[in-house]
């Protein structure tokens, strides 16, 4: 008797604690976090489409008027891991524009049913070092261009990496697409 006696006070007391109520680890996890302030990402966003359209107008003008002065920029072929200036860049674009005819860009990663935005900033892994700034833009998309000499239409996906100050000025452009693969293209026998 005493053993079955035992055995439901047991019972009991497992049972009382075993229904205690989750406590501050519950409620943390139900915390709804505020969602960022998108205008300056948005900002960012217009700054770089404008640069790029102003590099699709060929207009070296207003491509430099929206470079801070001491822009730093990483071409797209290896060179070291060497900076260069905003001087640099605009002859790099100068060269294309001096090369190339119905320049174009389209935004976006293109996937096999859609294209996805071109435009993403911030981070939500790592953990530790996760942000929801918009203090770099990485930028997807492709370039497209018919080659002023052989007439050839040439294309090449495009990544970016692009910084803008508070004045709306690129301060920092890291470019990453297969520049010999642009001259495959025109060397390519039709």
């Amino acid at each position: 008797m005493k053993t079955k006696l035992f055995g439901l006070l047991m019972l009991a007391v497992l049972t009382l604690f075993s229904c205690k109520e989750k406590e501050p680890e519950a409620a943390m996890a139900t915390e709804v976090s505020e969602a960022p302030d998108s205008s300056d990402y948005d900002k960012k966003v217009a700054v770089v489409r404008a640069f790029f359209q102003a590099h699709c107008d060929e207009n070296i003008d207003a491509l430099s008027a929206m470079l801070a002065d001491d822009m730093k920029w990483s071409p797209p072929q290896y060179n070291g891991n060497q900076w260069l200036g905003k001087e640099d860049l605009l002859a790099a674009l100068k060269s294309y524009h001096d090369n190339f005819d119905n320049i174009k860009y389209a935004e976006g990663l293109v996937m096999p049913d859609s294209t996805a935005n071109g435009f993403w900033s911030g981070s939500v892994f790592p953990g530790q070092s996760a942000d929801n700034s918009a203090g770099v833009l990485r930028v997807y998309g492709t370039w497209t261009a018919i080659h002023t000499e052989s007439g050839k239409e040439i294309g090449v996906k495009y990544y970016n990496l692009s910084s803008v100050n508070d004045d709306g000025k690129i301060v920092q452009s890291s470019d990453y697409f297969d520049v010999n693969g642009l001259a495959a293209q025109i060397e390519a026998q039709e």
